[in-house]
Formats: structure tokens, C-alpha cells, sequence
């Protein structure tokens, strides 16, 4: 309304009335999780046969190294299309809600850090923060999908019908405890890993930003996203390989390899060398720019 000849405007509150939203930005949150589960679901799937291979690389425990074509050989010897995508179904119920769990935490992270302001302005400590936060809080959500799409990932072929099966035999076989195998690598490793990623390519936007005065061209954020996922993967890529190789052990009830962390690290260097660490790491890289 009007008061002394001037208009005064009241900023509209974000509530619910029982039925829905009144105020458009609440609604936020929920785009964000839309969004990142159909990008997670696409992507993933897209770079399924790069993500086998790279799981079949990190439980090859030989000082030899698997070549990338005798992983696709591998993978093409079982006899169909289906082979290349052995665990993709797991890996989409997974990635689904993690994807959009951690950018959707991770808003909300930044602004609270920001009390609501500009988040542009975070820097890289606070950045870091909050994408390691999110992404913890993801991964550890879905972490028994996690497993068991290694598991049918890296399986001889029929050891598992699909992932209510492989769910069922691990925990009657190996107990509940095996659903979460390689939870510490992995919580260890979420950390660096969303940190980085996140971090990384929102610094990088925000420096395009500046440099195009605006919105960058799609193909640079692309750009911007490949390089910080590689960056990411550098950084935390030795946790990933721990972690494989602790979900994969125990198969079946089998004896297990490995007493944890810690006891992978020292027998693969070992065994393999310290460039055993990072086996899978050059199909890994490529998932980015699949």
C-alpha cells in the first residue's frame, strides 16, 4: 500500500499453507534435487562401461597392469551389450538421490554460511566445507548401493542375479556388516573428493563469469566441469581404489584379504608399487569427458 505518498514494499515470506508453497524460491531445494537426480541418472549411465573398467582395474591385485583393451575384452567376453553395463542399475538407484542430496545440502550449506546472501562471494576454505560436508552426508546415505553395484561390477558372471539378490546373498553369506565394507576409505575420500569437485569448478565459474561478463557459454561450463572432476579424482583417487578393493573381498564368505584401510595401502604398495594406488586412474579420467 501507499503511506505518506511513498510506496512501501514488503518482502513476500516463504511459507506453507498445507497445501503448497506461496513463495517460488522455496521451492529451490526441490529443483535442485530434480535436477541433480535426472543429470545423475544420464551421466551415469553414459559413462557405465568407462566405470566398470575402472573397477575391474582396482581389483586386478598383480604387479602386471590390465590394459584398456584387455578390460573391454574382458567385459565383451561374457557375451552380451548387457556386460558393459553390469552394475549401472545400482549405480542409478545410487547416484540418484546422492547426486541430488549433495548439491541440495550443499546450497543450503552456502546459504546458511552467507545468511542468505551472495554465495559468490565464499571463499575456498568455505567452499571446500561445504561440498565435503554434502558429499559425506550423500555417500554415507546410499552406502550399502554403493557396494553392491561393486559387487555386480566386478563378480564372475552368475554370481548374482541383480541387486536384490546380490543384497540378499551378502547378507546372508557375509552378514550386514559386509553392506558397508570400504564405509571408511570411502567417508575419508568423499571429503577431498566432493570438496574438490564442487569447490573447483565453482571458483573456476565464478573467475568465467568475470572474464565473459556474465552467464559463460555452455561448453565452458562443461569444460570447467570436466577439469574439476580431474582434479577431484586426483586428489582422492587412492581412497576409491581402497575402497573397491574392501567391498569386493569376502565374496561369497570367502576369507577376507584385507583387515581394512590401512592394510590395503600397505599390501598393494607392496606388492604392486605406490602407482599400484592408482590403478583405474586413466579410465577414471575419461568418465569426465564422456
Amino acid at each position: 500500500g501507499r503511506e505518506g505518498g511513498g510506496k512501501v514494499e514488503e518482502k513476500e515470506e516463504a511459507h506453507f499453507d498445507g497445501g503448497h508453497f506461496t513463495h517460488a524460491e522455496a521451492l529451490r531445494p526441490y529443483k535442485l534435487l530434480l535436477s541433480g537426480a535426472v543429470a545423475g541418472v544420464v551421466s551415469r549411465t553414459s559413462t557405465a562401461p568407462i566405470d566398470r573398467l575402472r573397477m575391474l582395474f582396482q581389483v586386478h591385485e598383480s604387479r602386471s597392469r590390465m590394459t584398456i583393451m584387455q578390460g573391454v575384452r574382458k567385459m565383451a567376453a561374457e557375451g552380451t551389450i548387457k556386460s558393459f553395463f553390469r552394475g549401472n542399475g545400482a549405480n542409478c538407484l545410487k547416484i540418484a538421490p546422492e547426486t541430488a542430496l549433495k548439491f541440495a545440502i550443499n546450497d543450503r550449506i552456502k546459504r546458511f554460511v552467507c545468511n542468505g546472501g551472495d554465495t559468490s562471494k565464499m571463499g575456498y576454505f568455505e567452499r571446500l566445507l561445504s561440498g565435503g560436508i554434502s558429499g559425506g552426508i550423500a555417500q554415507g546415505s546410499i552406502y550399502p548401493l554403493e557396494m553392491i553395484r561393486t559387487r555386480l561390477g566386478v563378480a564372475p558372471v552368475g554370481t548374482y542375479v541383480g541387486i536384490t539378490d546380490c543384497a540378499r546373498q551378502v547378507y546372508t553369506k557375509e552378514g550386514v556388516r559386509a553392506l558397508y565394507r570400504g564405509l571408511a576409505p570411502s567417508m575419508s575420500g568423499i571429503i577431498p573428493y566432493a570438496g574438490t569437485d564442487i569447490a573447483t569448478f565453482e571458483i573456476v565459474k565464478q573467475k568465467m563469469v568475470e572474464y565473459y561478463g556474465g552467464e559463460p557459454p555452455g561448453y565452458v561450463l562443461i569444460g570447467t566441469g570436466m577439469f574439476a572432476s580431474s582434479v577431484a579424482q586426483l586428489v582422492s583417487y587412492p581412497f576409491a581404489l581402497v575402497r573397491t578393493r574392501l567391498q569386493a573381498q569376502g565374496m561369497g564368505g570367502e576369507t577376507n584379504k584385507y583387515n581394512g584401510m590401512i592394510d590395503v595401502v600397505v599390501k598393494t604398495v607392496r606388492r604392486e608399487g605406490m602407482t599400484g594406488l592408482y590403478k583405474g586412474i586413466v579410465p577414471n579420467l575419461l568418465e569426465p569427458a564422456s
